[in-house]
């Protein structure tokens, strides 16, 4: 037996247990448990012109929806812990209902112990890894109003989220102290799946370690965060990866500016590298932003010519009244496939969106 494998894999599980004990192991609950729906709507309409390739006829306009439903249990015990219950499920009719995050979380003054499918510390910490007035990390519609004509990706291309999604995994975040923040996650395997996994066809062992640290100044603040992860991969090659990134933000005023970086290693491809930078401007309900993000890769080791993927959008957005607001988001996008062919689209998206 793999007795060093076995221990490392079952310290996440000691640790969350340590945490989740906390300081009086007979707690009992201070107070009722409290339940709570909540979810958003999402609709968006897209007008677009792209190169074509032979044979095609893509219409030039289209749709998006994305909706989905939260719930939410919460308790807090006599000596201080808080218990919370969390699942979001897909809820569009346009898409078969899944679960999107489900897990559970106990915070103490030790820390925050979450178990169940949730995307890494990297991802909670980072969140957007560029400031956005209409769209969001979880709002990839821009990319998708445009046919790929690369295997490259700009969905979560920033933050480790692009390994894992939100498959099972326990992850542990450290108090903060003097703005400092430290967080570890893990991941069994890399893809949906429960009980013992195959290691010699599956990739597994996926760990995820952040830092973090927030400031302030007068006027504004500051942010900075970088990460490092790894999955192992099969005996067959298949999927594992190594990757490392940086995230820095900064406000003033009604300014924010941000930007993130990263370096990937997949197995059996070429290094991949990412950037992006945006900024920001608020004024009452109306804001503003612009932001680039450009993917590159070989498409096979020691090619002379990239894979490319370049992205510029402009968004405006406007909050009509509480959880509701309408936005507008202009967008070009250039591709360079393996071959060098190069093709370029753009258009215009507006949608309203709708949160409870």
């Amino acid at each position: 037996m793999n007795w060093p494998n076995i221990a490392r894999s079952a310290a996440p599980i000691l640790l969350g247990t340590v945490v989740a004990v906390g300081p009086t192991p007979s707690a009992q609950a201070a107070e009722a448990i409290t339940l709570s729906l909540g979810g958003y709507i999402h609709q968006y309409f897209f007008v677009a012109s792209q190169d074509e390739a032979a044979g095609e006829d893509i219409n030039p306009s289209g749709m998006f929806s994305d909706t989905r439903l939260t719930f939410e249990g919460r308790t807090v015990l006599d000596n201080g812990i808080v218990v919370r219950a969390y699942a979001r499920i897909f809820a569009d009719t346009n898409s078969q209902p899944n679960a999107d995050e489900v897990y559970i979380e106990i915070a103490s003054s030790l820390g925050r112990v979450r178990a169940g499918e949730k995307a890494g510390v990297n991802t909670s910490m980072i969140g957007d890894p560029v400031p956005q007035a209409f769209l969001t990390v979880y709002d990839e519609v821009v990319g998708d109003a445009l046919v790929s004509r690369t295997g490259l990706t700009l969905n979560d291309a920033f933050t480790f989220r692009r390994f894992t999604g939100n498959v099972l995994g326990v992850s542990y975040q450290a108090p903060e102290v003097f703005g400092i923040k430290l967080g570890v996650s893990y991941h069994p395997g890399i893809a949906t799946g429960e009980g013992p996994i195959d290691t010699t066809t599956i990739a597994h062992n996926a760990v995820d370690v952040t830092a973090g640290y927030e400031g302030y100044y007068p006027g504004g603040s500051f942010r900075l965060a970088a990460g490092y992860f790894h999955s192992a991969s099969s005996a067959l090659g298949n999927d594992g990866a190594e990757a490392w990134n940086i995230s820095a933000g900064l406000t003033y005023g009604g300014w924010e500016l941000a930007g993130a970086y990263m370096n990937a290693d997949l197995d059996g491809r070429p290094r991949e590298t990412a950037w992006t930078v945006g900024a920001l401007y608020g004024l009452g309900p109306l804001q503003v932003s612009a932001d680039f993000r450009t993917l590159k890769r070989r498409p096979f080791v020691g090619a002379t010519t990239h894979e490319r993927v370049d992205r510029a959008t402009l968004q405006t957005a406007y909050k009509l009244g509480p959880g509701i607001s309408v936005g507008l988001a202009g967008f070009y996008a250039d591709q360079d496939d393996g071959a060098g062919t190069s093709s370029d689209g753009g258009g215009v998206l507006g949608g309203i969106k709708v949160g409870f």
